[in-house]
C-alpha cells in the first residue's frame, strides 16, 4: 500500500515450530543472506528459527515505511538480498526492470490461491515465473470512537457514513488516490478496480472533500486519539493496535460492502542464491504461514481457513461476508490512472 505508519506490531509467545523441510535450497553457514523489510514487521522467533534451521547468517535492514524500501529498490542497492515490497509499488518495479523474475520450479508451495488473491497471483505469475510471493496481507478499514457514535444512537456499517450528514467535518482520509476514490467507487456499488467514470463520481468526491477535516497517510490516528475526530479510514494494522489497546473507547469494522487489501511480497532484486531461495521458502511452509497469521496484525494469504485465525482475532472488525466482498487492487491501466490523477488534482489538492 501507500504511505503508511508504523502498521506492524507482533505479539510474544509464538511456541515452537516443527521442523520446515528446506530440502534442495540449504545455504552453508558461512553464507549471509540481507532482508531488507519495514521494522517491527516479523516476529523475531520465527527470524531465529529460520537461522537455525537453514544455517543463515540473516542481515536485517530495517526500515521505517513502505515508500523507504521502494527507494532503496529503485536506486538499485538491492543486489542478492531480500525486500519486503508493497504491491503498489510492484507493477513500477516491474515495468523499470529493478526486480528479477523467480522461477516457479524453486517454490515448494504450489500456487493456487482462491478468490481474492487469485486476480493477483495472475498478476504476478507468468508462465514459469513469479515476480514477488506474497507473504501477508491487510486491509482498509473505519475506526471509530464508541461514544460519539452512541450519542448518535448508531455506529458506522459501511462507506456510506462518510456522507451521513452527522459526521460532516468529523472524519479523516487517507492521503492516497487510490483508496479514496476506490472507495467512492465502491459505494457507488462499483468495484475498487473499476475505470473512474461513473456519473456521479465527481459529485461523491466533492461532498467527500467537503466534509473531510483532513487527509494524511501517516498521522490520521493522533487527531481521533484527542478528539479531534470521530471517524477515520485506515489501515488495519494501523488499527488493530489501538483496538487492542483500548477497546472501550474505539470501534472498528470492515465496510459490510467489501474493501481494499493489500499484500506485500518479498522479491529479489537477481534470480535469488541458495540462501534468498530458504528465505522465500520459508515463509511460505504452511506453519510459518499459520505462525504469522496467529501472532500479528498482517495475516498470510497462505491461510485458507481463515475462520479458525483471521476472524477470531479481528472480531467485529471482519467478518466472512465482508471479506468476500473486498477486493485486491489491481494496477491501472494508463487511462484510468491519467483519470485518477485528475480527479485528486482539481478535487483533492486545489484550494477552493
Amino acid at each position: 500500500m501507500a504511505t503508511l505508519m508504523q502498521r506492524r506490531q507482533f505479539c510474544q509467545g509464538l511456541f515452537a515450530l516443527g521442523a520446515i523441510a528446506l530440502s534442495g535450497c540449504q545455504a552453508s553457514a558461512d553464507t549471509g543472506l540481507t532482508v531488507h523489510l519495514l521494522r517491527k514487521s516479523l516476529p523475531p522467533q520465527l527470524i531465529q528459527r529460520f537461522r537455525q534451521q537453514a544455517g543463515v547468517a540473516v542481515r536485517l535492514r530495517l526500515q521505517d515505511t513502505p515508500q523507504a524500501l521502494a527507494h532503496l529498490l529503485a536506486v538499485g542497492n538491492l543486489r542478492t538480498g531480500v525486500l519486503s515490497l508493497g504491491d503498489a509499488w510492484l507493477a513500477e518495479a516491474i515495468r523499470q526492470r529493478q526486480i528479477a523474475p523467480i522461477p516457479k520450479r524453486l517454490i515448494q508451495t504450489k500456487v493456487d490461491w482462491a478468490e481474492p488473491w487469485q486476480s493477483f497471483l495472475q498478476f504476478i505469475s507468468k508462465e514459469d515465473v513469479l515476480w514477488g510471493l506474497p507473504y501477508r496481507w491487510g486491509a482498509t478499514a473505519l475506526i471509530y470512537r464508541r461514544d460519539f457514535f452512541a450519542e448518535l444512537g448508531w455506529e458506522p456499517k459501511d462507506w456510506d457514513v462518510l456522507w451521513h450528514p452527522a459526521v460532516q467535518g468529523h472524519y479523516s482520509l487517507l492521503n492516497n488516490p487510490r483508496e479514496v476514490i476506490g472507495l467512492t467507487l465502491k459505494s457507488l456499488g462499483q468495484s475498487y478496480n473499476a475505470p473512474p467514470t461513473h456519473p456521479q463520481l465527481r459529485e461523491r468526491l466533492s461532498r467527500l472533500r467537503q466534509g473531510c477535516r483532513f487527509f494524511s497517510s501517516d498521522a490520521y490516528l493522533q487527531p481521533l486519539m484527542l478528539g479531534s475526530t470521530q471517524l477515520a479510514v485506515g489501515w488495519s494494522t494501523d488499527l488493530l493496535p489501538l483496538l487492542k489497546r483500548d477497546p472501550q473507547t474505539y470501534g472498528a469494522v470492515f465496510p459490510a460492502s467489501g474493501t481494499a487489501l493489500w499484500l506485500d511480497l518479498w522479491v529479489c532484486g537477481q534470480e535469488p542464491d541458495r540462501a534468498a531461495l530458504a528465505w522465500l521458502n520459508y515463509w511460505w511452509q504452511p506453519e510459518v504461514a499459520e505462525q504469522i497469521s496467529r501472532f500479528s496484525h498482517a495475516p498470510s494469504p497462505l491461510v485458507a481457513d481463515l475462520s479458525a485465525t483471521l476472524f477470531q482475532r479481528y472480531i467485529s472488525l471482519a467478518s466472512p461476508t465482508a471479506f468476500a466482498q473486498s477486493e485486491v487492487l489491481l494496477p491501472l491501466d494508463a487511462a484510468s490512472q491519467k483519470r485518477y490523477d485528475i480527479l485528486w488534482q482539481e478535487i483533492f489538492l486545489t484550494s477552493s
